[in-house]
């Protein structure tokens, strides 16, 4: 479990990262990773190094062991704090003195004893997923095992709040600096991975019987509905009116919706649609007329399958007539660094995979797209990763919530994102307008509507 070595250019990296994330790309001032005492030509930024071993001591560390400190003890006196809450530190710089995350020095240069560099790096790269054995039992790196669960910061964007904190220093050394704001933006994704509701008379007899037997009068309705659909009105599926009325919610605010298609048929993870029918095809190209993306869900077995992915992807882009940039892996299915080196040998430019499905929250640490970094081979990819935030499957399904608390939990992370000019990521799926998903679609509609508590949508 030997820590990764931090090269000049995983410094680098690590240094953009928290630079663009601040509005601070191509800001010329004096930066260095290394001691408190190191000569600088202006006054600049120096970030302490941790010790060699943080890394592995922070992967062991007890539950809700870490340093927490309140915000104003990170930013300069007077600042204008863009959130309140009390920050972890994850690790402290070696030789530092007292507790103070950041003081100046007598030449006016900013000394963080917090390394934010490292924690970027640590959160960005997900190297605690190399190293720890967890998996369920769909082979998916669960919440519950990170870092960020066990110390109680999976719901902060941390290392956008470090960046904050570092825009903030850089103001002070040069007042005269305007940063590169960001507005607040969606990312409102779709994975399609049915079409029809029944697939044989078999399916809908075991879900008629079921809601006969418990009562569930309700749901009677979009059974026999979806029964006659699927058999005889392919375009008026529930699947289908799904996809539209998505669409639709998405325009409303003014955002582009991505749409994942499934391809891979193999298996009890498969589709079972049939994709080429000229309906299915005639609304995709609606959708991208209309603005929307049309990308490639991969197939269950697709993260580590390299040949698997180009075979969908040639597939779907024999469909649509035109090449295929933007995927998400079906089940969240993710190891990393193999499924982001298959996906950027596959040419895909942007993936929408990287998000728990057993918990919402910030997986990487960051609500901002970023190029993910490969230690093997010392260098970021080409590809963006688009880290998810929040999907109806994790609230309802994972975490057994109750629509209203589930619409809470999405407000909380909304007013984060909007703190640290993010994009809000989030995944609803077209299936999600029947049976039990049907409040789900609503709390839908009313979050995009009103994304903070006090129901002003122009507050986000």
């Amino acid at each position: 479990m030997t820590p990764p070595s931090l090269t000049p250019n995983a410094i680098e990296y690590g240094r953009e990262r928290l630079f663009d994330i601040a509005g601070a790309q191509g800001l010329d001032v004096p930066f260095v990773y290394g001691p408190a005492d190191t000569p600088l030509p202006a006054p600049g930024i120096l970030i302490l190094p941790a010790p060699p071993d943080a890394w592995q001591q922070l992967l062991h560390l007890p539950p809700n062991s870490l340093d927490w400190l309140p915000a104003e003890a990170f930013f300069p006196p007077g600042y204008p704090r863009p959130f309140d809450d009390a920050l972890p530190v994850l690790f402290w710089g070696e030789g530092r003195q007292g507790q103070q995350p950041v003081w100046v020095r007598e030449d006016g240069s900013v000394v963080f004893q917090v390394d934010i560099l490292a924690a970027a790096l640590f959160m960005l790269t997900r190297w605690e997923e190399t190293i720890l054995p967890d998996r369920d039992q769909h082979d998916r790196f669960p919440a519950t095992a990170s870092v960020a669960y066990r110390q109680g910061f999976l719901d902060q964007p941390i290392v956008d709040r470090y960046a904050m904190i570092l825009r903030a220093w850089l103001q002070r050394l040069q007042p005269g600096w305007t940063p590169r704001g960001r507005a607040f933006r969606w990312r409102l994704s779709h994975d399609i991975d049915h079409l029809r509701m029944f697939h044989s008379l078999t399916q809908f007899l075991r879900f008629l019987a079921a809601d006969l037997r418990r009562g569930r009068w309700a749901w009677l309705r979009d059974d026999i509905t979806g029964m006659i659909t699927s058999r005889w009105r392919f375009s008026h599926n529930p699947g289908i009116f799904g996809i539209r009325e998505l669409a639709r919610l998405d325009e409303s605010v003014n955002a582009q919706g991505y749409f994942y298609i499934l391809v891979d048929a193999r298996g009890r993870f498969g589709r079972q649609d049939d994709i080429t029918h000229p309906d299915f095809l005639a609304l995709l190209q609606e959708l991208e007329n209309r603005g929307h993306v049309v990308g490639l869900h991969p197939g269950y077995d697709s993260y580590l399958a390299l040949d698997n992915l180009l075979a969908e992807k040639r597939h779907l882009e024999a469909l649509l007539g035109h090449s295929i940039a933007h995927a998400r892996q079906h089940y969240l299915r993710f190891q990393v660094p193999e499924t982001w080196r298959i996906l950027e040998r596959a040419g895909i430019a942007t993936d929408a995979t990287l998000g728990y499905a057993d918990h919402e929250g910030f997986r990487a640490g960051t609500s901002h797209p970023f190029p993910p970094f490969l230690w093997e081979e010392d260098r970021a990819l080409t590809l963006v990763e688009h880290p998810l935030l929040i999907m109806e499957n994790t609230l309802m399904q994972y975490r057994g919530l109750q629509p209203d608390q589930g619409l809470q939990r999405m407000r909380l992370l909304a007013r984060r994102v909007a703190e640290v000019e993010g994009e809000y990521h989030l995944l609803w799926h077209n299936t999600s307008v029947v049976r039990e998903w049907r409040p789900w679609f609503a709390i839908y509609r009313a979050f995009l509507h009103h994304p903070d508590e006090h129901g002003n949508a122009d507050s986000a």
